[in-house]
């Protein structure tokens, strides 16, 4: 059986690729694979039908049947409350539960058994009223407008509502949510990872052991690369993988009435994985470091972004020691790390 993914762009065909390897790993099902063709997710499995009747969706559906607009229950919830965290439309957040209670009592997978299944529904920049448009969190461009031939125009993106759910059921499965909220400001940094060639789908459930955490919240606004960095020293997880893999982050922004989503970066993070790897064999207190000493000082977040940039891309290692030496020498005690190791570490990659 071959399932695809339907060519919305790289962040929503991701996310439909992990809620479609979610579902068919509740099939008791995880011999297969997931390739990467361009944009596009080609799921192979050894199984002639798969069923959307699943426990897990039947809790969701109960979730959405739940629904409450009281924001400490609504982050209290199991699932949903990925949804409340990378939500920046506060009043659209009614809609989405709609849509989703809607679409999993409706959820028809044989429609990605079709290659050319956009095409046929007509979905994209439409106006429609049998499409949905995409919220921010589900891709990083489909807003209401878009500009064509010099004008503004108003047709948003807009999909089925299978990709709907599906692209949903990714957000909370195989996304990490790192927010802020500031007064009449939140910023939203969401995290993703896909194969960038081929893997098997028991890889791809690993991964998602790492992302389908609850969204973490920091009094900090933690840029891009600092947010990273950080999802992936959580865990030992992904370190026992060999394929190339890729993480997909994009941020996300309200302020007062503006609303605005920054373009994807897209990083290759098995030398990254790699990297981190080592730093956490010479410094096994990295991850408890980072917390108690890093994410709740503002300068200690510009460190923490600087440490990520030099292991991705590359620089000065020497510059960015002396910057989180200095966070733990004006600690004044509290943060009783040796950096030392975090030094040695550096040398040793």
């Amino acid at each position: 059986m071959r399932l695809y993914t339907l060519g919305h762009g790289i962040i929503t065909d991701t996310l439909i690729m992990h809620g479609l390897v979610r579902i068919i790993s509740a099939n008791n099902i995880i011999d297969g694979t997931v390739t990467r063709e361009g944009i596009r997710y080609v799921i192979d499995i050894n199984a002639e039908k798969i069923s959307a009747k699943v426990d897990f969706l039947d809790t969701l559906l109960r979730e959405t049947k739940l629904y409450t607009q009281n924001e400490k229950v609504r982050s209290a919830y199991k699932y949903l409350s990925k949804i409340d965290a990378s939500n920046i439309n506060i009043p659209y957040y009614e809609n989405w539960i709609s849509y989703l209670s809607e679409g999993i009592e409706k959820l028809d997978i044989n429609e990605f058994l079709s290659f050319d299944h956009r095409d046929k529904l007509k979905e994209g920049r439409v106006k429609s009223k049998k499409l949905i448009a995409l919220p921010l969190p589900l891709s990083f461009i489909y807003g209401k407008y878009f500009q064509d031939s010099y004008e503004v125009e108003d047709k948003p993106y807009s999909v089925c509502l299978n990709c709907y759910v599906l692209s949903t059921l990714g957000l909370i499965f195989g996304t990490s949510i790192i927010f802020n909220i500031n007064k009449d400001k939140k910023t939203v940094n969401l995290i993703t990872i896909g194969p960038s060639d081929k893997m098997k789908i028991v890889d791809v459930l690993v991964i998602q052991r790492l992302l389908e955490k609850k969204p973490l919240y920091f009094k900090n606004d933690l840029p891009i690369l600092a947010s990273l960095l950080y999802i992936l020293s959580l865990g030992e997880t992904l370190y026992a993988l060999d394929e190339n893999i890729e993480a997909i982050v994009w941020r996300l922004t309200k302020s007062g009435n503006s609303q605005r989503a920054s373009f994807p970066i897209t990083i290759n993070i098995k030398d990254l994985l790699d990297k981190i790897s080592t730093i956490k064999y010479h410094f096994p207190e990295f991850p408890r470091f980072i917390d108690e000493c890093l994410i709740n000082d503002e300068d200690g977040i510009v460190a923490l972004n600087d440490l990520a940039f030099y292991l991705i891309y590359g620089g000065d290692s020497y510059g960015v020691l002396r910057k989180i030496s200095r966070i733990v020498i004006k600690s004044q005690g509290e943060c009783n790390y040796n950096v030392a190791k975090l030094s040695k570490a550096l040398e040793r990659m």
